[in-house]
């Protein structure tokens, strides 16, 4: 039995282990807490900056020598850079990526919780969500008593990818720019029979734009350009995947939230016209008919 869990420790710990920040104008402060905590317990990080205004602060600051920062000229956002993540950590020897949001937050413990797993049989491991928006409930359920559970689907933050079982014909959709790029991911990953298992007792805080209530409504209150992107990329998912339950559930749930945007939420007459133009550039974007090799 002792043995048996040196061996186990052995092998967990020369496993190598990558991480993925892609950063926008991030909050300084806590995308050092984040990066300091995380290249103590990791390899390798790597910091794809998308063009912040702040850009400079962030390339001020002292990192640790295991954070390599990037920076973009423009904004890519979310897939372009998770899959030269990808690619980056295939060519060096990676053995796991392991994808954050510059503002999510982790349990002091995050990592052990995820090492106790590592030799069992899955493609990601994701994290128990913790976040105050009931409206998320119903996409990402928390309820449970098990330790663990395999899952369909996460969002990217927190998401640990084995590179080992990683197919070559799976990538992220650079169709996509910021929204939806998880669930398509994992509507891939689904396609090819992949395990996904969520660690229960590894918990991850996450932000999700500048929440406030009125009434029994909560509101995110994103920026004219996040509600146009976002709107872009959903429909452009649908436009990809339009015969699904999940499908007519994110249509109607993107009607109910644009709807609570331009009624409750300060710029309504710049979000009404990113939400339109959002609409038509998803909509007349040509989609590629190729996957990614």
């Amino acid at each position: 039995m002792f043995a048996n869990k040196r061996n186990h420790n052995k092998m967990i710990s020369s496993i190598k282990i990558l991480s993925v920040i892609v950063t926008y104008n991030p909050e300084l402060h806590h995308l050092k807490d984040v990066v300091m905590t995380l290249s103590k317990q990791i390899d390798s990080i790597l910091l794809y900056d998308n063009n912040s205004l702040n850009f400079k602060d962030i390339a001020s600051i002292q990192f640790p020598q295991n954070v390599i920062i990037h920076s973009s000229p423009i904004n890519k956002g979310l897939p372009t850079h998770y899959n030269a993540a990808i690619q980056y950590g295939l060519e060096n020897g990676f053995d796991y990526l392991l994808i954050l949001d510059q503002d999510s937050t982790f349990d002091k413990h995050f990592l052990d919780e995820y090492r106790k797993h590592l030799d069992a049989d899955f493609f990601c491991l994701v994290p128990f969500l913790v976040h105050n928006n009931i409206d998320y409930e119903n996409i990402y359920p928390t309820k449970t008593k098990n330790t663990c559970d395999y899952v369909k689907r996460s969002i990217n933050s927190g998401t640990l990818i084995n590179l080992h079982n990683l197919p070559k014909g799976l990538r992220f959709d650079e169709d996509l720019f910021i929204d939806c790029v998880d669930f398509d991911f994992f509507i891939q990953a689904n396609k090819f029979r992949l395990k996904t298992l969520r660690i229960n007792s590894a918990k991850l805080h996450i932000s999700l734009g500048n929440i406030s209530r009125i009434g029994p409504f909560f509101l995110y209150n994103y920026s004219p350009f996040r509600l146009e992107k976002q709107t872009r990329d959903r429909v452009i998912f649908l436009r990809k995947h339009p015969i699904s339950a999940f499908s007519l559930w994110l249509f109607l749930f993107t009607i109910f939230c644009d709807t609570k945007a331009v009624l409750f939420e300060r710029e309504r007459l710049r979000k009404i016209s990113a939400i339109a133009k959002g609409f038509k550039e998803g909509l007349f974007f040509r989609i590629s008919s190729q996957q990614h090799s």
